[in-house]
């Protein structure tokens, strides 16, 4: 966990620094934009891949050895996934079970089960909203990325990339969207973290 997070450190120091208050000093453009969400793409799925590891391998199997909890299902294997409906069930076990069974049936329940997908819209929006709750406690910023991500694109991958789509060509899709989802919002956050120290409000 030690580790994982020091990794985090060190490739945000040597990827993303450097690129980011170079460009704070630079005029802004669409080309720049979009070069450095590129940039960002390798040490955003890096932190990606490292924070999956450190939280929902490391720490939950550490407190279920310490507590001598027997179900260690946290995760399956969301890295085969065709589609990204099967991604969002299988990144994160506990929390889409707990997301499932105490908001969504509930939201289902209340809407007659005639509104599947309200229920499930709405699960989504008070996902996105924690979600960017913990960026904003983390960072101290409000900027959200993360919310318009995960609410408006995020929905919109999980009709278009449903289970019905089978093929190994949708898993590298997948990927590819993974990829360059965690590029913007490195790109935007790191943007946005220069932006409020040379640019304050104060």
């Amino acid at each position: 966990f030690l580790g994982c997070l020091f990794y985090v450190y060190f490739i945000l120091v040597t990827l993303c620094i450097p690129v980011f208050t170079n460009m704070s000093k630079q005029p802004f453009s669409t080309k720049t934009l979009v070069l450095s969400i590129f940039h960002a793409t390798l040490p955003g799925t890096f932190v990606l891949l490292l924070s999956f590891f450190a939280f929902l391998h490391c720490w939950l199997n550490a407190f279920a050895e310490m507590l001598r909890f027997a179900d260690r299902m946290f995760y399956k294997d969301w890295w085969n996934s065709t589609s990204f409906a099967n991604y969002y069930r299988t990144w994160n076990v506990v929390v889409h079970d707990w997301l499932y069974n105490y908001m969504y049936r509930d939201f289902h329940w209340l809407l007659n089960k005639r509104f599947r997908t309200v229920a499930m819209l709405s699960v989504f929006l008070i996902s996105a909203a924690v979600h960017e709750y913990v960026f904003i406690v983390s960072l101290g910023f409000f900027y959200p990325v993360m919310f318009c991500l995960f609410a408006i694109f995020g929905v919109l991958f999980n009709f278009i990339l449903n289970d019905r789509r089978k093929s190994p060509v949708w898993n590298v899709i997948m990927w590819t969207f993974l990829f360059i989802g965690q590029g913007i919002q490195v790109c935007l956050y790191c943007q946005e973290w220069y932006a409020q120290i040379h640019c304050p409000l104060k």
